[in-house]
């Protein structure tokens, strides 16, 4: 990733690699050892191109930070999905940057025998593949993220109708992938309006609503796709939140209970009586602990039975 650059006008860009597997159970074999421990913090900061500055322990590291491009295409059995993404990792954020598209079932037909390859179908993705790459400038979609962001808002007030915690997390990044996976037909939509120059083909295009309903398919597939895989580890996830949220909250200790009910102004006597006291000279060891936390002042003074007596109040602040 650090050398992975190409001069572009005299810039340096950072270059996207890209690592297939056929299977997904493979890739988390090797994540188990060796110089592949431990992927999954490149995997989420691919998503958003992160900087990182992991050294692995290797002749060859380079102990630098550098800019994540490093994104994984795999396929793999829902089985293999459920190791990847499963309870104990799900707050991660690795699922909602995951795009899982599952694959069409054969509905048990037999492919025709007498098939033949589409070499034609073949060299238009390598054509197009290299036009894309030789591509330059930034691409001119606004309309497009206005109209995802619209979406996304919608989408929104859906799940606070349905108090759905789980929805508002799958759909956070739904918009990114609509967007990402779109970008490269809707260029391809417009390329008579590119131009070559030198090496690297540039323009400018407005999107259309042809544009917009690819994207909206993809970003409805993507949400859809989300539910179905993620949606009950996204609720199992809140809902356990919940639960240990109650768990773990501390019982009210008796210092506490006995300063709320103290009145706004009190006397040693009532010290002792609110804190449970069993003696004067404990609540008199008690007021200086609370004057000295700045949490009591004291506030006058009495008599009572020819004895001169001091009178506190509260200063307001909250007893920890």
């Amino acid at each position: 990733m650090v050398n992975a650059k190409e001069n572009v006008d005299g810039v340096d860009m950072q270059l996207h690699m890209l690592t297939f597997d056929t299977e997904l159970d493979n890739t988390l074999t090797l994540q188990k050892g060796g110089a592949y421990i431990d992927k999954q913090s490149l995997e989420l900061k691919a998503f958003h191109n992160e900087e990182d500055g992991q050294a692995y322990s290797n002749v060859d590291s380079v102990l630098q930070n550098f800019i994540v491009t490093w994104n994984y295409i795999y396929t793999g059995t829902p089985i293999a999905l459920k190791k990847k993404v499963n309870q104990q990792n799900f707050g991660s954020g690795l699922a909602t940057r995951l795009t899982c598209i599952p694959l069409p079932a054969t509905n048990f037909e037999m492919m025709s025998r007498e098939r033949e390859v589409d070499l034609e179908s073949d060299e238009r993705l390598t054509e197009w593949a290299e036009k894309l790459d030789r591509m330059k400038g930034e691409l001119t979609v606004q309309k497009i993220v206005d109209e995802l962001y619209d979406w996304t808002a919608r989408r929104m007030e859906d799940a606070k109708e349905n108090d759905s915690k789980a929805d508002e997390m799958l759909l956070k990044r739904c918009a990114y992938h609509g967007l990402n996976f779109s970008a490269p037909f809707i260029v391809m939509r417009h390329w008579d309006k590119m131009h070559q120059e030198g090496n690297y083909w540039c323009g400018e295009f407005e999107t259309d609503d042809t544009d917009w309903k690819l994207a909206e398919l993809i970003v409805n597939m993507q949400f859809a796709c989300q539910r179905h895989y993620f949606g009950a580890l996204a609720e199992a996830y809140f809902d356990n939140k919940l639960r240990e949220a109650a768990v773990n909250v501390p019982r009210r200790q008796k210092t506490i209970d006995g300063f709320c009910r103290l009145p706004d102004e009190f006397t040693a006597e009532d010290v002792m009586k609110y804190f449970t006291l069993t003696n004067i000279n404990a609540a008199r060891t008690r007021i200086k602990r609370l004057q000295k936390d700045h949490l009591i002042e004291k506030a006058g003074e009495y008599v009572e039975d020819g004895k001169v007596k001091n009178k506190y109040s509260k200063t307001g602040k909250i007893m920890l």
